[in-house]
């Protein structure tokens, strides 16, 4: 397994348990994240841990799983498949006691054994769809 796909591991039970101290090694204090729930890239270990926060807090089961990786240089990508119940709101959507199972592709960069930015692609349609906010 190359070092790459190690740190993606790591990083795999970091979000899973929410744990900052599983986390906080592995991801620099610089990291920049681009997710679609903001217009704007996220700065900062607290930043990603607040958009953590709001994803746990909205599905206090929720799980990522590693599909398949893709590994260039300091690059790897990382296909999840994302599965929980929504039983707070999120995103100004109300709890909707809907479970849901979505694909996301996201793009790190690694630098020093460090994530140092991320590109998150969570399928937002399907999200939507499967909470009941978008038609089927």
């Amino acid at each position: 397994m190359d070092t790459n796909r190690k740190l993606i591991e790591q990083f795999l039970e970091f979000i899973n348990s929410g744990d900052a101290a599983i986390g906080q090694p592995i991801i620099s204090d610089d990291v920049i994240f681009y997710a679609p729930t903001s217009p704007e890239p996220m700065r900062g270990f607290e930043g990603y841990m607040g958009v953590l926060a709001m994803m746990r807090g909205a599905m206090p089961d929720i799980k990522w799983r590693i599909e398949e990786t893709i590994s260039e240089g300091n690059k790897i990508l990382v296909r999840y498949t994302m599965t929980g119940t929504q039983t707070q709101p999120l995103m100004n959507i109300p709890a909707t006691g809907k479970s849901i199972c979505v694909t996301a592709m996201n793009i790190y960069e690694i630098k020093d054994g460090k994530i140092v930015r991320e590109h998150g692609l969570p399928d937002m349609f399907s999200l939507l769809m499967q909470l009941g906010v978008l038609p089927q």
